[in-house]
């Protein structure tokens, strides 16, 4: 079985896919689920509180006063079962914001490595003018594999996919190339507020061309307030 970090289906999860997806976001709001119910996180700490009491009128209150309520609860820390089921609800809406951020990468974000350090260590060995020259060469790979693609498909070509192939493997190179680019040179804030940057400028022409936003509606859950 492939483990999944993100999934949605509980009949089909595992308990340690369980473990990273019993919270989400529905409708910008925090949701709690295991393999029997799904329920607004804010339903289930009423539940858990009005059971034990502490505090013992959260069926009462509103989504507001319940919010303010488990956010001062916090000042007790561990001392009690408020201060505890505070720090749950602080916990329970964090991982949701998370799990949001996490979905929305492995969606649209481009893959990368959770072994960075080697990436690191081929620059330490090889020298990063070497590294440049090396990310030089594998961006020039990576046209000559999408004009050959292009090519191929002008020409009437039934046989695509090998072409398709050797443009996601050049794409893969680019990509680990980047990396060190960025290893080298520093400035990874700088390079994500560019992006941010540029993608806001997109938007803005979107709407002028396209009439309309361009923009979508974000997935995190929309904060209690503090």
């Amino acid at each position: 079985m492939i483990f999944r970090k993100i999934c949605n289906d509980t009949s089909t999860m595992s308990a340690t896919e369980l473990a990273h997806n019993f919270v989400f976001v529905k409708n910008r709001e925090a949701w709690y689920r295991d393999f029997d119910r799904e329920i607004p996180v804010r339903d289930l700490m009423r539940e858990i509180c009005a059971k034990h009491a502490a505090p013992a009128d959260t069926d009462e209150l509103t989504d507001e006063e319940l919010d303010e309520i488990l956010y001062d609860n916090l000042q007790f820390g561990t001392d009690d079962l408020e201060g505890v089921f505070a720090l749950l609800y602080m916990a329970l809406y964090g991982m949701t914001d998370v799990r949001a951020w996490l979905e929305r990468y492995e969606t649209t974000g481009l893959p990368t490595t959770n072994r960075p350090e080697v990436l690191q260590e081929c620059v330490d060995t090889y020298g990063a003018e070497a590294q440049v020259d090396m990310a030089v060469e594998e961006m020039s790979e990576l046209t000559k594999a999408l004009l050959k693609y292009r090519r191929k498909a002008a020409q009437g070509s039934k046989d695509l996919e090998a072409a398709r192939e050797n443009i996601l493997e050049e794409v893969a190179d680019v990509i680990i190339m980047l990396t060190q680019l960025i290893m080298i040179y520093g400035g990874r804030d700088l390079v994500q507020e560019t992006i941010e940057n540029k993608v806001d400028r997109q938007i803005k022409r979107l709407a002028n061309t396209e009439g309309e936003t361009g923009s979508e509606v974000s997935q995190e859950v929309l904060q209690p307030a503090t």
